[in-house]
C-alpha cells in the first residue's frame, strides 16, 4: 500500500466529519438528563440550567415536547448548581451535585403550580456510580478524593487502576496488558510500539505518563457497550485532567523514601543499603477572565538514586577485585579502551514533568480547552549478581522524551444538537545511551575458576544502535442527536502513527573468550556481528506509517420505563503506508509468502447491545449487561519486525575459533565483519497476508442491589472469546518423523525429535528462522466478581470485592520479537502448533478491599484526619516447569516442556560435576534421583504430574497477602478569606511486614519459567542424559527479599485554596 493511500484515508475522515456537522471515542465529559413534569405529565419548554460553581460555566437546555432534557459535554466533577423553572411554576435549585467520568447523572424534578400549596416538592438524582443508567459493562471511578486519599508509593496510575476487581498489574481481565488503551483528555497515552511493561511511553526510562497532581479521575472500563470506546480487547483507562477554575488554588509538596523507611531484607534481616527516592512539584490553577478564561498547570520532578550490588571482592560477587582490575588493566593497556567502574557506584533515573492547560468558555454554547504535557526521563540500567558482572561501561540509558498536546472543542449546538470534537499530537522519542565510548562488547567466562561465573565489558551490543521516534496524529469527532426518548452518537475516532525504530544486534561486535586468560593472550572462542548491507546507510532503521480509523453509530433509549437499552456498530480499518522490502530468497523457498506483505485494510465490524433496567423505578434493584465485538490495537513493534528482518538490510559474521584457528580480536566496532565471511543464513519474519488486529466477543451480566444498612452488592460475570489473536511459526523447520530417544525416559517420554543441522530445515542455507505471524480464534477469558460497598454518614467508606478468573490463550505475545513469541511458548510436540493453557496474565484468584475515614474541625474546618486501608490478596504467578537446553532439537533452548518421572527408570540421569574443572565435586545420578524425587514430592502440582508433562503456566507460586496503608494530618488556617493548610502524609506499602516479618511475603519466577533438569546433549548416547540441581530455595519460587519487606513514604504539602 503507497504512503499516498493514507494522506487519501485522511481526506476521507475529514469528509465524513464535515458531514456530521464539524459532522466520544475516550470519554471525557459527563451529562446531566432527566425529565421535568408536573403532577400529570412532562413539562414541555421548561428550563434547565445547570452552572459549573467553582468557573462559573453555564450550561442550559430547553425541555422537549415530553418534558425530556439532556445536558452534555459537562465538566467532570463540581460542584454544580442546577435550577429548573417553568412559567407559571416554582422554580427549584438542587445544588452540591457532583459528576463522574463518562457517566450521566439523572434528574428528575416535579413542579408545582404556583397557586398550589404542596408540602414537599420532589426532586431526584444519582450520585451512586453503581446504581446508575448509564452503567451496563464492568467499570471503576477512581475519584480525585480518592487519589488524594488511598495509598500510593509510586505515585502511578497502577496505584489506582488495582480498584478494578478484574485488575492484576497492568493486565486487566486476563488479557495481555499491550491489548489496553490508556487515554489522557481522550487522547491516546499508550505505549502504542509496545515496548514498555506499564502500557504507557516512557516505561522503560521508569516514568509515568503524567503527574497524579495534574490528574482529576480515572475511569477503568472492561465491557462498556458504548461503541465510542475503543481500540482495546482488555481494558479501557481514561483519564482526565484538572482545570483552573475562579479561585486561585495550588500546592507545592514533597514525597521522599529511603532506607530508613524500609523494612529489613525478609530472608537475611539486613537492612537496605542507602537510597533515595525522592518526588516534589508544584501546581497552581485559577482565573485569567473571571468566569470566561482559566489556567492549570503543574510542574514535577523525580530523584532516584539506589546502589548497585555484587560490587567486584564484595562477599558473593562473581568475580574478585584482582581479577576485575587485570581485566580493566589489560584492556586499557592494550586497546587503550576505559571497561568503567568496578566498584560500588550509584545508579541513577530522573524524569521531570510539566503540564499546562487553558480552558475557554467561548461563549454559553463552546468551550475549548488546549493542554501540553512534557516528559523528559531516563534510567540507568545496570545490574550485577553472584554469577555475572557488568564492568561499568556496559551499561547503557535508556532516554524517553514525550511532547503531547491536545485540543477539545465542547459545543452545545442547540437543545437538540452537540458536538465534542478532539485534536492530539505525540512526539515520543526514546533513545538507548551507551556510557562509555563505542566498543565492541566482550564476554569472558569461567571467571575465577566458576564455570557459572562471567562478565561483560564493552558497549552493550543491544543499546548501540537502539533508537525509536513516534509520531501519532488523532482526531475524534462525536455529534449527537437528542430526540426525547433516543440519543443518536454519529462519530469518528482516528489514529495516524509514523514510526522510525533502529535497532541492530551486535552491531558493534560480540567476542567470547572461554577465560580470562584467553583473553589475556588474544584468543577468543567466537565472534558474532550484524552489519548494514545498504551502501552510504551504516545503521538503516525500519521507517513505516500506518493508521486506524473508526467510524460508528449508536442509539441510546427507554424501551419501557426503567429500561434503558443501547445498540451500535462500529467499524475499524487499519491501513498500512510503506511496504517492507522483497526478498526473493523468501519466495523461492517458500512460493505461498512474501516479505513485502502488510496487513490488508478489511474492515472489521464491532456491533455492541448494552442495556440497564431499574426493575423497581427506584434503582434498589438494578440488572445490566451487554453483549459485543471489541476491536483492539496490534502493537506495532510486531509489525516492525517484518521491516527489521526482511533478510534485505543486514549482513552477519558469525567465526568461531574451531573454523578459524588465527581468530584475533578486532577494536574497531565499525570493522567487524572484516572478523570473517558473510554468513548468508538470515532470520526472516513475515505476516499472513489475512492477518487481523486482536478482535474479542465479549458478554457480561451483572445484578445489583441495595441491601440493608445502606450496603450495594453486585455479582457481576464476564466472558470473553478469541476471535483474533496471534499465533507464531517457524516455517523454516520441517515436520518431524522421529521422537526422542526412549533410553532418556524407559520410553515414557515419546514426544516428536526435530533436527537443528541444515537437513532439518526448508531452506537451511539462506534462513535460520523463517517466523510467520498469523491469527488464531482460540481462547477465552472469565471472570466472576462479587462485591459489596457502603459510604457512612460518618466520614467513612468501605469496599470488598472478589473475582474467580480464568484465562487461556495459544500465545501470550509476552515478548517484542518475533522468534521470542515463537520459542518461548513451552510445548511438547510441535511449537508451530502450540495447546491451548493458561495464560501468562491469568490471577485465579483476587480479593481486594478499601477502607477510608476522613474527619474536619476546627475554625472553617481547616483541620483533618484521613486513614485509609487498601488490601489485595492474590493467587500466585502462574509459571512452567521446563528441561534446560533444546531436548526436541527444534532450535529453541529452554522451552522444552518437563517429563515427570515416576520412578528412577524413567530419567536417564548422568553425573553431575558442582565443583570447578581444577577441583571437580561429582553427584552420582543416585543421589540426584535422591533429590529430584524429593522435589518432586514436595511440589503439589509436580506430584499430581508424575508419568505426564507439565503444562505451559500449570504451576503456581502461593498466595500473597499485602496491605497499605496512608495516613494524613491537615494544619489550617484561614488568612484573608483564603484557606491555608499544611498537610503531612505517611503511606505504607505491605503493612504486615511492618507487624510481623513473615507477613505479607511477596513471590517471583523469572520470566515465569522454571528449568528444573538441565539437558546434556552429546553424539555418544551413553553420555547424553539429564542432571538436577534443586534450586537455591528448593521450591519452584522465590521469595522478593525486599518487595516482601514494608516500605515507606513520607510526604509534606502546602495547599492554598
Amino acid at each position: 500500500m503507497k504512503k499516498s493511500l493514507l494522506s487519501k484515508m485522511m481526506v476521507l475522515v475529514f469528509v465524513f466529519v464535515g458531514f456530521i456537522n464539524a459532522a466520544k471515542a475516550q470519554v471525557t465529559t459527563s451529562t446531566i438528563s432527566g425529565t421535568v413534569k408536573d403532577a400529570r405529565a412532562g413539562l414541555p419548554g421548561s428550563s434547565v440550567k445547570a452552572t459549573h460553581t467553582p468557573t462559573g460555566t453555564v450550561y442550559s437546555a430547553m425541555t422537549d415536547v415530553q418534558g425530556k432534557f439532556s445536558l452534555p459535554n459537562l465538566r467532570v466533577g463540581g460542584p454544580y448548581t442546577i435550577e429548573v423553572s417553568y412559567v407559571g411554576f416554582k422554580p427549584e435549585k438542587v445544588e452540591n451535585v457532583f459528576l463522574k467520568l463518562g457517566e450521566t447523572f439523572p434528574l428528575n424534578v416535579n413542579l408545582s403550580d404556583e397557586g398550589t400549596n404542596l408540602t414537599e416538592i420532589v426532586v431526584s438524582g444519582q450520585r451512586d456510580q453503581t446504581m446508575n443508567s448509564k452503567r451496563t459493562g464492568a467499570a471503576t471511578n477512581v475519584s480525585r478524593q480518592q487519589l488524594e486519599s488511598l495509598p500510593t508509593l509510586n505515585r502511578s496510575l497502577q496505584d489506582f487502576t488495582r480498584l478494578t476487581p478484574q485488575a492484576s498489574g497492568n493486565s486487566f481481565g486476563g488479557a495481555n496488558n499491550r491489548y489496553n488503551n490508556i487515554t489522557i483528555d481522550g487522547a491516546i497515552n499508550n505505549d502504542v510500539f509496545g515496548l514498555s511493561a506499564s502500557g504507557t511511553p516512557g516505561g522503560p526510562a521508569n516514568t509515568q505518563p503524567i503527574s497524579l497532581d495534574a490528574i482529576q479521575e480515572i475511569q477503568i472500563v472492561l465491557a462498556p457497550y458504548d461503541v465510542s470506546q475503543g481500540n482495546f480487547t482488555g481494558g479501557g483507562v481514561n483519564a482526565v485532567t484538572r482545570s483552573g477554575t475562579n479561585n486561585f488554588e495550588g500546592s507545592v509538596y514533597f514525597f521522599g523514601r529511603n532506607e530508613n523507611t524500609t523494612g529489613k531484607n525478609v530472608l537475611t534481616d539486613v537492612k537496605s543499603t542507602e537510597f533515595m527516592n525522592n518526588q516534589y512539584g508544584v501546581r497552581i490553577g485559577g482565573p485569567i477572565i473571571q468566569n470566561k478564561l482559566f489556567f492549570f498547570a503543574n510542574a514535577e520532578f523525580q530523584r532516584i538514586k539506589s546502589p548497585l550490588f555484587n560490587n567486584a571482592g564484595e562477599n558473593g560477587a562473581a568475580i574478585t577485585l584482582a581479577t576485575a582490575k587485570q581485566i580493566a588493566d589489560h584492556t586499557l593497556t592494550t586497546y587503550g579502551y576505559d571497561v568503567g567502574s568496578y566498584n560500588a557506584s550509584d545508579v541513577k533515573t530522573e524524569n521531570e514533568k510539566i503540564f499546562a492547560k487553558l480552558d475557554w468558555n467561548i461563549n454559553p454554547k463552546n468551550q475549548l480547552t488546549i493542554r501540553y504535557n512534557y516528559i523528559n526521563a531516563f534510567d540507568d540500567n545496570i545490574s550485577r549478581s553472584s554469577s555475572f558482572f557488568r564492568f561499568g561501561n556496559n551499561a547503557y540509558q535508556f532516554a524517553n522524551t514525550q511532547n503531547n498536546t491536545v485540543l477539545e472543542l465542547r459545543t452545545n449546538i442547540s437543545d437538540k444538537y452537540s458536538n465534542n470534537l478532539i485534536l492530539g499530537y505525540s512526539r515520543i522519542r526514546d533513545a538507548r545511551e551507551i556510557a562509555g565510548k563505542l566498543f565492541p562488547q566482550i564476554t569472558i567466562n569461567n571467571i575465577d575458576g566458576k564455570s557459572a561465573n562471567s562478565v561483560e565489558l564493552g558497549a552493550q551490543r543491544s543499546s548501540v544502535a537502539n533508537e525509536l521516534d513516534q509520531d501519532i496524529f488523532e482526531f475524534t469527532d462525536n455529534f449527537k442527536i437528542n430526540m426525547g426518548k433516543h440519543l443518536i452518537t454519529l462519530g469518528t475516532h482516528n489514529e495516524f502513527f509514523k514510526f522510525r525504530n533502529l535497532f541492530i544486534n551486535d552491531n558493534n561486535g560480540r567476542w567470547e573468550y572461554n577465560n580470562v586468560e584467553d583473553y589475556i593472550a588474544n584468543k577468543p572462542n567466537r565472534v558474532r556481528a550484524t552489519y548494514s548491507i545498504i551502501p552510504g546507510d551504516l545503521r538503516p532503521s525500519a521507517e513505516f506509517s500506518a493508521a486506524q480509523l473508526g467510524f460508528y453509530a449508536q442509539d441510546e433509549f427507554e424501551a419501557f420505563t426503567g429500561f434503558k437499552l443501547t445498540a451500535g456498530l462500529r467499524v475499524d480499518l487499519p491501513v498500512f503506508g510503506e511496504a517492507p522490502p522483497a526478498n526473493p530468497k523468501v519466495v523461492a523457498a517458500f512460493p505461498q509468502y512474501r516479505t513485502d506483505v502488510t496487513m490488508k485494510s478489511t474492515p472489521l465490524i464491532s456491533p455492541r447491545v448494552g442495556f440497564n433496567y431499574d426493575v423497581f423505578g427506584d434503582r434498589s434493584l438494578q440488572f445490566r449487561g451487554g453483549t459485543g465485538i471489541f476491536t483492539g490495537r496490534v502493537p506495532f513493534v510486531w509489525l516492525s519486525n517484518q521491516y527489521s528482518n526482511s533478510g534485505m538490510l543486514f549482513g552477519a559474521v558469525d567465526v568461531t575459533k574451531a573454523n578459524n584457528p588465527a581468530l584475533g580480536f578486532i577494536a574497531d566496532p565499525n570493522n567487524q565483519q572484516s572478523a570473517g565471511p558473510l554468513i548468508s543464513r538470515a532470520q526472516i519474519n513475515i505476516l499472513e497476508e489475512d492477518f487481523k488486529i486482536p478482535q474479542v466477543f465479549r458478554t457480561n451480566l451483572a445484578v445489583d442491589v441495595k441491601l440493608p444498612y445502606g450496603v450495594v452488592g453486585t455479582l457481576e460475570g464476564i466472558y470473553s472469546k478469541t476471535l483474533n489473536n496471534i499465533t507464531y511459526k517457524d516455517i523454516n523447520v520441517k515436520p518431524s518423523t522421529a521422537t526422542v530417544n526412549p533410553l532418556f525416559s524407559d520410553g515414557n517420554d515419546t514426544r516428536k525429535l526435530y533436527s537443528t543441522a541444515t537437513a532439518g530445515k526448508v531452506d537451511g542455507t539462506n534462513f535460520t528462522n523463517v517466523i510467520l505471524l498469523g491469527n488464531t480464534s482460540r481462547g477465552y477469558t472469565y471472570n466472576l466478581t462479587a462485591q459489596l460497598q457502603k459510604t457512612f454518614s460518618n466520614g467513612v467508606s468501605a469496599m470488598v470485592a472478589y473475582t474467580n478468573s480464568e484465562a487461556k490463550a495459544v500465545n501470550d505475545g509476552a515478548s517484542s520479537t518475533a522468534v521470542s513469541n515463537w520459542e518461548f511458548v513451552q510445548h511438547v510436540n510441535d511449537a508451530n502448533d502450540p495447546l491451548l493453557t493458561r495464560s501468562n496474565f491469568l490471577t485465579r484468584h483476587r480479593v481486594i478491599g478499601a477502607l477510608n475515614y476522613r474527619i474536619e474541625y476546627g475554625k472553617s474546618k481547616a483541620y483533618a484526619t484521613a486513614f485509609s486501608l487498601f488490601y489485595a490478596g492474590r493467587s500466585g504467578q502462574r509459571f512452567t516447569y521446563l528441561y534446560n537446553g533444546d531436548f526436541n532439537a527444534d532450535g529453541a533452548t529452554g522451552n522444552d516442556l518437563l517429563y515427570v518421572p515416576r520412578t528412577a527408570a524413567e530419567i536417564k540421569l548422568v553425573n553431575l560435576n558442582i565443583g570447578t574443572t581444577a577441583v571437580p565435586i561429582i553427584v552420582s545420578p543416585a543421589d540426584q534421583w535422591t533429590a529430584l524425587n524429593a522435589f518432586i514430592e514436595n511440589d503439589e502440582y509436580l506430584n499430581s504430574r508424575r508419568g505426564q508433562y507439565t503444562e505451559r503456566n500449570g504451576a503456581e507460586s502461593p498466595f500473597e497477602h499485602q496491605f497499605d496503608a496512608r495516613i494524613s494530618q491537615d494544619l489550617g488556617a484561614i488568612v484573608k478569606g483564603t484557606k491555608n493548610r499544611i498537610q503531612l502524609t505517611f503511606d505504607i506499602f505491605n503493612v504486615g511486614n511492618l507487624i510481623n516479618k513473615s507477613w505479607g511475603r511477596q513471590y517471583t519466577v523469572t520470566n515465569q519459567a522454571l528449568t528444573l533438569v538441565n539437558y546434556v546433549s552429546n553424539a555418544n548416547i551413553a553420555n547424553a542424559g539429564f542432571t538436577f540441581r534443586a534450586p537455591s530455595t528448593n521450591v519452584g519460587y522465590q521469595t522478593s527479599p525486599f518487595g516482601s519487606a514494608w516500605s515507606g513514604q513520607f510526604g509534606i504539602r502546602y495547599l492554598f485554596n
